[in-house]
């Protein structure tokens, strides 16, 4: 009887070795990349807390995989971060992410399309602009989850959307526009339209964006 109760409990100890091995396999390239993550973050944005944050984010952006492509007809996206140049309907550009993040920082200065994949310039842009992002919602919102979840609403949707999410919520009943979630994530300025090439309007898009984020952290916690 014995002999059975040690083969289960052995059995037992090594499914959930098993269950953990894979509860914290992380996707794509980011077992290899992390360290050069934390350097950056060390570099531009030490006293980030928490320091899961980012990784969660780049994986939100692409998995993250190096060679990571958004292409649609209307932006095209490129890398762990994603920075998207948008495309009008004449061919124009209405708004080159990458170009505009380039200007931060003099240490982005060598940064272009042509190398836009460069892992180095990526991971150091995802640092720098929601380093800047952060400290902007620092002054608009309350709580560090909101201030975070305010950051990662910059970075998918961009700014002028967060200002526009505001505005509506200080004219909305009940909407507190210092508070993220349940509130400013309820006001929604983008189109409610499902454009083809994407999975949702980009309404949903940018207001799931950050409670997605964060559904990703906890795998992140102490490897940085």
């Amino acid at each position: 009887m014995r002999r059975h109760i040690a083969l289960l409990c052995a059995v037992l100890i090594g499914l959930a070795v098993s269950f953990s091995a894979d509860a914290q396999k992380l996707p794509g390239d980011a077992e290899k990349l992390l360290p050069s993550l934390k350097a950056e973050i060390d570099q531009y944005w030490p006293g980030l807390a928490p320091r899961s944050f980012l990784p969660a984010l780049i994986e939100q952006e692409s998995l993250w995989k190096i060679g990571a492509t958004l292409k649609t007809s209307r932006e095209l996206g490129c890398g762990l971060g994603q920075f998207t140049r948008a495309i009008n309907a004449d061919g124009s550009t209405r708004f080159d992410a990458l170009a505009e993040t380039r200007l931060l920082h003099p240490s982005l200065a060598g940064w272009s399309w042509k190398d836009c994949y460069a892992v180095q310039y990526q991971l150091r842009a995802v640092v720098i602009k929601t380093h800047l992002s952060d400290e902007r919602c620092s002054l608009l919102l309350d709580s560090p989850d909101d201030i975070k979840a305010c950051a990662a609403a910059i970075h998918n949707g961009g700014a002028g959307s967060m200002s526009k999410r505001i505005k509506l919520c200080s004219l909305a009943q009940g909407c507190n526009p210092r508070r993220w979630f349940s509130h400013l994530e309820r006001q929604c300025p983008q189109s409610r339209v499902k454009v083809q090439g994407y999975g949702e309007d980009f309404c949903t898009i940018n207001s799931k964006y950050p409670g997605r984020v964060f559904a990703r952290m906890p795998k992140y916690e102490g490897r940085l």
